[in-house]
This record gives C-alpha cells, structure tokens and sequence, in this order.
C-alpha cells in the first residue's frame, strides 16, 4: 500500500507541475497567432493526442509490457507504462515473476519534436528464483531519459529510448526445501546505471 500511495503521488505531482506549461502554450498561440478568431483562417495543425504505447523488447523477454502517453502540447508529454509477468517451472521450482509501473514526463525538441528528454519514475515488485536461492521484494528508483522517435505512418511511430539513474531494491531471500519456504535473511541494493530501455511502437488512438 506505501508503494501504491507514493506512485499516486508521483503522477500527481507531475500533472499539477506540467499542466500549467499546456495553459501557457495556448497562450502564447492565442498572442502569435492573431487570426485565431477569423472564421476562414485555415486551421493549424497540433500535435496533441492520446497513444498507445507497446514496448517490444519487454514482450521479446515475455514480459507483457502496454502504457499510455498524453501529449498535451507539441513540446510536452506524459506518458506511464505498466509490465507484468509471472513464469514458473522445474515443478515451480523456478520462478520469474514481476509487476512495474513507470510514470514518465518528456519534452520534445526540435523542429519535428523527435527527439526528447525525460524524468522516469521506477515502482514494482519482484520474485526471481533462477537458482537454489529466490529474491523477493520491492524496486523503487529514476532517472532520466532520451529518446527519439521514427514515425512511420499517421498512426504509428517507433520510439527507441533509453534512461539512466538509480534503483533500489529491498528483497528477502528464500529457499524452497521439501515444498516448504525457508527465509535466509533479507538484503537492500542500490544500483546506479541504465535503468530502462525500450523500442517501442506508438499507435495514436486519436
């Protein structure tokens, strides 16, 4: 429930602090753009739209992986994708299992805006047993991203990104002997590095 509570606050936050840059934008539009109120100006074209997002390299490890990006304005977007998965084998005597949800803000540069720079929030848990001993517990973590995307009709792009940061993981350590769970302690790791990586293909719903 703490992790739940925070990622809430999270997406929050990011709405409260990135929404007033789409008022602002309006603005400026309604200021450059003095023939806004004419019935025969042509109407200008805006890149704001909702799109489903699929990361494919997460389906490649078969890890189901959809999200959601709302870009409400040329320049800015906020996106969050969600991965699950839970595999067991050698009579559930292996285990990999997992849930992440990812919160992203972005802003897009360029005359195109291709490319584009992001802040990640990272929050899931975890249950790996690759070998005599499991780990299971909570990641928390961000970073950064950059990314450009390649579009490759009206409706689809394909997003090719990459983000850096830290991650920490509260985990405790198990054996299954005869059927039967044995705790061998609990530990907590930091990573700095490459946190997030993805070629993802957009679809805009509209």
């Amino acid at each position: 429930m703490i992790l739940l509570k925070r990622l809430l606050i999270t997406v929050l936050l990011m709405s409260v602090l990135f929404l007033p840059a789409r008022a602002q934008q309006k603005a400026e539009e309604g200021r450059t753009n003095p023939l806004a109120d004419t019935p025969s100006e042509t109407k200008i074209t805006n890149d704001c739209h909702l799109s489903l997002r699929a990361n494919l390299l997460r389906w490649a490890t078969l890890t189901p992986d959809l999200g959601l990006e709302w870009r409400i304005c040329p320049s800015w977007g906020i996106a969050v994708n969600g991965s699950w998965t839970s595999w067991s084998w050698s009579d559930k005597d292996r285990r990999y299992a997992l849930w992440e949800v990812a919160p992203e803000v972005r802003y897009y540069m360029g005359e195109k805006k291709a490319w584009y720079l992001g802040a990640m929030f990272k929050a899931g848990q975890f249950n790996y047993k690759l070998s005599e001993t499991g780990k299971q517990g909570d990641l928390m973590g961000g970073g950064i991203t950059a990314g450009y995307q390649l579009r490759l009709n009206k409706a689809l792009n394909l997003d090719f990104n990459l983000g850096l940061g830290y991650l920490n993981a509260d985990y405790e350590k198990y054996e299954v002997i005869d059927g039967v769970r044995v705790r061998r302690g609990n530990e907590t790791k930091d990573w700095w590095g490459p946190i997030n990586a993805g070629v993802t293909l957009i679809w805009k719903l509209f």
